[in-house]
């Protein structure tokens, strides 16, 4: 499983209900409300008076959506929502979510919360990166350990280069039979390097020629890639263990560079397999390890949540529950069929008790 949240959120309501429950105007297929009212997550978004209106995201799985039971996905939704609105009461935040399972039968948990405490009306940020991701991540790690899921943190998985840049096609491989065909993409991708019209162009065209220069034999290190880099005209901003940032000059921001090949302790591709599986039985060694320091790293960084919300909206009390009592005088002069029902509310959030 991986968690991740869109940047989208400054549109009305009906952009992200749209998307997840329609295709061309009718019902999508696949899609299913597991938990809340759209109409209602719609209203709220739409009523929200802030600039970032509503959060949305997924929590996706590459597992047969089949392969859980209702109670294994309430336990997961429950549990995402307590990581990020601890310390708060159901009733303070609203939480739309909706299933999908119309890409290859995957599970797909997708979820749309409006930017808005409801019993004040203040602002609510459900997730900022620099202040909620670490514990996100931990809340994925121990998801995924304890019900044995896919792990996207295994060496094994990583991939030569990042073939997903903000949903952009596939980068084109430097495999087709043609040698004129491989040299007019490489004078395409030179092209686009040095007039890019997005970052998306610009990060595919990098991608493959750093893939034709592996294939080529010229990448042996990390040396090697960032000398490849700087010659292909772009300036090294920083270099982490994981990724790499360049600057462009038609660029206003840094282009980052995330992959096998842009890592710290990236090796040639002769010498890749072998580095794999030495860190594959590294990872595995350490996984009860692992899986203690994502639980204290969970649990401090819920105790730090809890206090942020207690501090923001801890003096925010829920209102009084409606005295039905005056409905009973009134009863009294009027006949009995001509007062109006009275329907109380339930609490807005429940996961207990049997599934549907």
């Amino acid at each position: 499983m991986i968690v991740k949240f869109f940047r989208r959120g400054k549109g009305s309501g009906a952009g992200p209900l749209n998307y997840l429950l329609l295709t061309k105007g009718k019902p999508r297929e696949g899609a299913k409300v597991l938990y809340g009212d759209s109409r209602l997550t719609e209203q709220l978004i739409n009523t929200t008076p802030f600039k970032q209106k509503y959060k949305a995201g997924v929590l996706s799985f590459t597992e047969d959506a089949k392969g859980f039971t209702d109670k294994q996905k309430k336990d997961i939704m429950q549990r995402f929502e307590d990581t990020l609105f601890t310390g708060l009461e159901p009733d303070q935040y609203d939480i739309l979510w909706v299933e999908h399972a119309d890409k290859g039968g995957r599970l797909e948990l997708n979820f749309v919360i409006p930017c808005q405490e409801l019993r004040s009306g203040k602002r609510l940020q459900p997730f900022y990166a620099a202040a909620d991701l670490v514990r996100v991540n931990a809340f994925k790690n121990i998801i995924n350990q304890e019900y044995g899921l896919t792990d996207p943190n295994e060496p094994e998985r990583k991939r030569l280069i990042n073939p997903y840049v903000n949903n952009a096609p596939r980068p084109t491989p430097y495999d087709r039979p043609s040698k004129s065909k491989e040299k007019e993409q490489e004078k395409e991708d030179d092209e686009i390097i040095a007039n890019p019209e997005n970052t998306a162009a610009l990060k595919e065209a990098i991608d493959r020629k750093m893939r034709h220069s592996l294939v080529e034999g010229s990448l042996n290190n990390r040396s090697s890639v960032l000398y490849c880099l700087e010659g292909m005209g772009l300036k090294i901003e920083r270099a982490t263990k994981s990724s790499i940032s360049v600057a462009h000059p038609a660029m206003k921001r840094n282009v980052r560079l995330k992959g096998a090949i842009y890592e710290e302790g990236f090796q040639a591709l002769a010498q890749r397999e072998h580095l794999i599986e030495d860190r594959q039985r590294d990872y595995e060694r350490v996984s009860e390890s692992r899986g203690n320091r994502d639980l204290r790293t969970w649990t401090k960084g819920m105790e730090i949540k809890q206090a942020y919300h207690q501090e923001l909206y801890g003096d925010i009390k829920a209102p009084e529950p409606l005295d039905l009592g005056v409905k009973k005088v009134v009863a009294k002069a009027v006949e009995q069929d001509a007062v109006p029902k009275v329907n109380v509310p339930t609490p807005q959030r429940s996961y207990s008790g049997p599934s549907p």
